[in-house]
């Protein structure tokens, strides 16, 4: 009856299930998985931003496969701000960053081929390559006291035949970036096999405090075909207004031609709205206060959780380079299922390392932007569950 790109067991996981329950009971929730800054007190519209999303511009209706001259103008604006120079020619809106993969998924691959992604990061590359019919290769980051690129998994994601590479930076969850010379052998091999690039950079304005500047961006200057994201949801707080980007870069020819084949796929759907592209240069110019709020809110909980390091040295978070997001080793005394249930049964909501295919350490993943009070408290229960040594 299902397509065999729809998952045919959607039985809930027992965390899942477990999750379901204590909700049910109407268990008040400390809420560790929290990233949506609308529902953390974050993601605060002003009137001026209300009132451009109601201007009479938005009421027009002039369809362009690639989003409004202005609103992508726009885009360029945002990038020339944080020092890359963009061409608005190759900026394409889209409704989200999950219908951008989605659009560059049908773009460079057909269906049965792949696209290699990195372990860990979002569980969200499966199902939307499933969805188009294409497969996952994964290749690793490592960790040895900080994040690597392993390039031998890489290359042989590549040499399975792999049409793209995805990287996102800062990762989400593990907050690591490429170094420079790995984006270089990054972009040579990939050059040599004409194969594209992804860089999905939604969190790149958020370095981990106290750093402030925006981490680097694969924006520029290319030898392989190159398309970065990002969008409202994060660089403004603004995920239910569903306007993101694609930005094209590498070499002439083949930005031209994978260009032209994206605008065609776009031209299908249409899918941003006119109020929300129209609203596009106001929204972005505001981004300031935001940012600001969320700068501040990952001091607080990162204080709380070098707090808990002091005090714990057994639980003490990795390092990160940005991201709303920290990873908490835990104690190989429980599995990290059993840590996620017996926090559940504490109503600590966490989400175990494997749901973004970690290998090692045990651990948890913790959202940064969760309210202060809710933070501290739920780190008080797990630091309670946690062995002393």
């Amino acid at each position: 009856m299902f397509s065999r790109r729809v998952p045919h067991d959607l039985e809930p996981t027992p965390w899942a299930e477990a999750l379901a329950a204590r909700r049910l009971a109407g268990a008040t929730l400390l809420d560790l998985t929290e990233a949506n800054p609308t529902r953390v007190g974050l993601g605060v519209m002003s009137d001026g931003e209300r009132a451009a999303l109601g201007g009479e511009d938005a009421a027009r209706y002039e369809p362009d496969p690639r989003g409004g001259a202005e609103a992508r103008r726009a885009v360029a604006r945002y990038y020339a701000s944080r020092g890359h120079a963009v061409d608005p020619h190759d900026v394409v809106l889209v409704a989200g960053t999950s219908e951008a993969y989605s659009h560059l998924f049908r773009l460079l691959a057909d269906p049965g081929e792949s696209i290699a992604a990195p372990a860990p990061s979002y569980p969200l590359f499966e199902p939307l390559a499933a969805l188009e019919g294409v497969r996952l290769e994964r290749y690793r980051l490592a960790w040895d006291g900080a994040w690597h690129l392993d390039l031998d998994s890489l290359e042989r994601a590549l040499d399975a035949g792999a049409r793209g590479v995805i990287v996102v930076q800062p990762n989400h969850p593990t907050g690591s970036c490429l170094a420079p010379p790995e984006i270089a052998r990054l972009d040579a091999l990939c050059a040599a096999r004409e194969v594209a690039i992804v860089s999905d950079e939604v969190f790149g304005d958020f370095p981990r405090p106290p750093a402030r500047e925006p981490l680097p961006s694969l924006v520029g200057s290319r030898r392989a075909p190159t398309f970065v994201l990002s969008g409202l949801s994060k660089v403004c707080g603004m995920p239910g207004l569903k306007l993101s980007w694609i930005v094209a870069c590498g070499p002439d020819a083949a930005r031209e031609r994978l260009r032209a084949g994206l605008e065609w796929i776009a031209d299908l759907f249409l899918s941003v709205s006119s109020p929300v592209q129209a609203a596009l240069p106001r929204l972005l110019e505001a981004r300031h206060g935001f940012q600001a709020r969320v700068r501040e809110r990952l001091a607080i909980n990162l204080a709380a959780l070098d707090a808990l390091s002091g005090r714990r040295p057994d639980l003490t978070a990795l390092p990160a380079q940005g991201g709303w997001m920290a990873v908490l080793p835990v104690p190989t005394t429980r599995s990290e299922d059993e840590w996620a249930l017996a926090l559940l049964e504490r109503d600590v909501v966490v989400h175990p390392g494997h749901f973004y295919d970690f290998e090692k350490p045990a651990c948890l993943v913790l959202s940064l932007i969760a309210l202060p009070r809710t933070f501290a408290e739920a780190l008080a229960r797990i630091e309670s569950l946690a062995p002393e040594r």
